[in-house]
């Protein structure tokens, strides 16, 4: 564990969230009963609680650039992929939170399995990638690819785990195949301050900032292939990440 981080503070509110996960599952659940749709039940509670678990931790959100993007794509009549740096594990719910959007995540098919945890994501009606069985991952790709052309928008994480270091790791080929078959636009996005507020290997969150910077859409039909694809959008989530 990283050492100099504040203890109390996290410890007492992990503590409080824990059990007030468990009702947020549920009543995300009983929404979904009423309301006959598991997502809706899921964005209904979901935002709301993340909000106040990062309050209570201290993480100040905050959103640059999302104004600046076409208003099919702000208001989710037009799908996209929002491709980001991987800074934290509180990567995903703060962005849940931020993004006006309702983008759903690529998730790693363990994960299911995680009591709560497994059971949100289930309800939230992300994608789950099987990394160790190639059938089955492909599976999985062709059905983001479908999930797309029925207009839901995707956030995904092409380095494929946190950076420890704090610099961009490559990207992996999977979206970037994805978007070029669906040839959607894809909204390059840059994380700062993830590190900083919860580092791999360690559960101490740190108060302070945590920025989204959003870039302009790179659209696929720019692009010669897949590939390229994936090079120019890694070169532009660099160029956000370095913006001073």
């Amino acid at each position: 564990m990283t050492p100099n981080r504040p203890l109390l503070r996290p410890l007492l509110v992990w503590a409080f969230g824990a059990p007030a996960l468990a009702v947020a599952v549920c009543l995300a659940y009983l929404t979904a009963l009423v309301r006959w749709s598991g997502p809706k039940g899921f964005w209904a509670i979901a935002p709301g609680y993340i909000r106040m678990m990062a309050w209570l931790f201290g993480i100040r959100r905050s959103l640059e650039g999302w104004d600046d993007l076409p208003l099919e794509i702000r208001e989710g009549r037009q799908a996209a992929i929002f491709i980001g740096n991987h800074t934290s594990l509180l990567d995903p719910p703060l962005i849940i939170a931020t993004l006006p959007s309702h983008p759903v995540f690529m998730a790693k098919r363990e994960l299911a399995y995680v009591p709560f945890l497994g059971w949100v994501i289930w309800l939230a009606d992300f994608i789950f990638i099987n990394r160790n069985h190639r059938a089955d991952a492909l599976k999985s790709l062709n059905l983001a690819t479908q999930r797309i052309h029925d207009g839901q928008s995707i956030a995904a994480f092409p380095e494929g785990t946190r950076s420890r270091t704090g610099d961009l790791l490559p990207f992996k080929k999977g979206v970037f195949n994805i978007a070029w078959e669906a040839q959607v636009p894809l909204i390059p996005v840059a994380i700062l301050g993830g590190r900083h507020i919860l580092p791999a290997d360690d559960w101490r969150v740190s108060p302070g900032p945590y920025h989204m910077r959003i870039g302009h859409p790179v659209e696929p039909r720019g692009y010669q292939d897949a590939e390229a694809l994936r090079l120019a959008l890694h070169a532009q989530v660099l160029a956000l990440l370095k913006v001073p």
